[in-house]
């Protein structure tokens, strides 16, 4: 029996059985994050020779030369499996060996026959992925499906960290600490300019813990990429080499125990924001009709962490649809995602949904879907006393010179200035300018009433005085 032969017995055995017997949990019972084992066969891939064989001679076709042990750190499979695919490849004269400058196989060097050049674009043609070989819908639902069972909770050192950075009420630090660290869906809303998005980036940038995602899953015939550098932060959990076999393969551990599946990447607990730029087909998978495979949505990349919806209200999707569409995914902690070719995929959903708008909630939506967001938290504009301390924080930042005295003045400009609108961004607005003023003027930035008025004219009153002119009011109108 041939390699070809060998590698499809293997996987028509797979069953549902045998994915469960080898798929691990994230966490042992030490809270300790796991690898799944390697597969050690084709068939614990779960995926048919004929598709791992394409993968291997897209790679191959991109590298043009490509040496054993290259194509599999990039395929994500063990060097013997690996090795299993190139001889099924050679024997049907799709690749060639074309150099061996070590006798360990790990050093072997492959280029693609006419014949695999071919077979490379059709395969290409189909599906233009060729990254990790990606895992299947048993394999993630055994990995992440069961890990959120106890409800994941921010570590408090975050959440207080965060809020330091703001000057807040201390009623309104308490609320905002309590429902970041419940876990649970909650809204924080009020004026804009004071902190929302500011609070929500800085807790979510230091979130604690990691977790797994796969390179990309496999669902009836389609690959959907599932790991985003530009969002998750890669965590090496495995930098220690380890020792190799005669033959060039990482030998077992002592305790007889598997390598880990280089198919999943360990992260740090991802957290992606989206806002106005949010459209009904960013809920869903994207399919690229020119690479023919998908793009995981950004609740599916925020799997076990946060997905932040800032300014919530005004994405282009309705408020309504937008929350049909995740609270109720959030409450069964089960989603429902649709491939073009019509199957449904039912897939885990343990995000934690955070809302932030400066809108009226009961404009966006109905006390219905107001109830399934159990935390409502709002934010506050800063008292006049507040807003000095600001002030006065923002003057040590920028080393702006000041005295209790241009504090009081300075405030009291900026309130009328705001017409008794006071944010907590006018603040650092206002000091940036008086320090931009001061290094065109060619002096040392003091927070004078001078400076201050001038600040203000540049800033605040500068649209008051065009207000009602004969200015268009659109594009349109010009």
């Amino acid at each position: 029996m041939g390699p070809l032969d060998m590698l499809a017995s293997a996987s028509s055995s797979l069953g549902d059985e045998q994915v469960g017997r080898e798929a691990a949990t994230q966490r042992d019972t030490d809270g300790v994050l796991t690898f799944p084992a390697a597969p050690a066969t084709v068939e614990e891939t779960g995926l048919s020779p004929t598709f791992l064989m394409e993968l291997v001679l897209k790679l191959i076709h991109y590298a043009e030369i490509a040496r054993t042990n290259q194509i599999s750190e990039r395929v994500g499979l063990p060097l013997r499996l690996v090795d299993e695919l190139l001889a099924a490849l050679k024997e049907r004269k799709l690749c060639e060996l074309v150099g061996s400058p070590t006798s360990l196989s790990s050093g072997y060097r492959y280029a693609l026959t006419d014949k695999g050049r071919l077979k490379a674009e059709e395969a290409l043609a189909r599906c233009r992925y060729a990254g990790a070989a990606p895992v299947t819908l048993e394999q993630y639902e055994q990995v992440v499906g069961g890990h959120a069972l106890e409800r994941w909770r921010p570590a408090r050192e975050t959440i207080q960290k965060a809020l330091q950075s703001l000057l807040l009420d201390d009623k309104v630090a308490d609320f905002l600490e309590r429902a970041l660290h419940s876990g649970r869906c909650a809204l924080i809303f009020g004026p804009s300019g004071n902190g929302k998005t500011h609070l929500l980036d800085f807790f979510t940038r230091h979130l604690d813990g990691t977790v797994l995602v796969p390179h990309a899953l496999y669902a009836y015939g389609q690959v959907i990429k599932m790991f985003d550098a530009t969002v998750h932060v890669r965590v090496d959990m495995h930098e220690a080499s380890a020792p190799v076999e005669g033959d060039g393969e990482p030998a077992l551990p002592a305790n007889g125990a598997r390598v880990y599946d280089k198919r999943w990447v360990s992260i740090q607990r991802p957290s992606i924001l989206v806002g106005g730029e949010l459209t009904a087909d960013c809920l869903e998978l994207g399919y690229d009709p020119i690479t023919h495979f998908y793009q995981a949505p950004p609740h599916l990349k925020a799997q076990g962490g946060i997905l932040v919806v800032d300014d919530f209200g005004r994405q282009r999707v309705s408020p309504r649809d937008l929350l049909n569409r995740w609270i109720m995914a959030f409450e069964r902690q089960r989603d429902n995602l649709v491939l073009r070719t019509g199957e449904s995929l039912d897939l885990p959903f343990h995000v934690n949904l955070l809302f932030s708008t400066n809108l009226d909630p009961a404009a966006l939506a109905d006390e219905a879907f107001l109830r399934r967001m159990p935390y409502k938290v709002y934010m506050p504009s800063p008292t006049l006393s507040r807003f000095k301390e600001i002030l006065r924080r923002a003057c040590e930042e920028c080393q702006v010179e000041y005295s209790g005295e241009a504090l009081d003045q300075a405030a009291q400009s900026i309130l009328d200035a705001a017409n008794g609108q006071l944010r907590g961004s006018l603040a650092r607005d206002i000091v940036s300018i008086v320090v931009d003023n001061a290094k065109h003027d060619g002096h040392a930035p003091a927070l004078t009433p001078q400076a201050v008025e001038l600040a203000c004219e540049q800033s605040l009153s500068a649209i008051g005085q065009w207000s009602g002119s004969s200015l268009p009011r659109s594009l349109e109108q010009e």
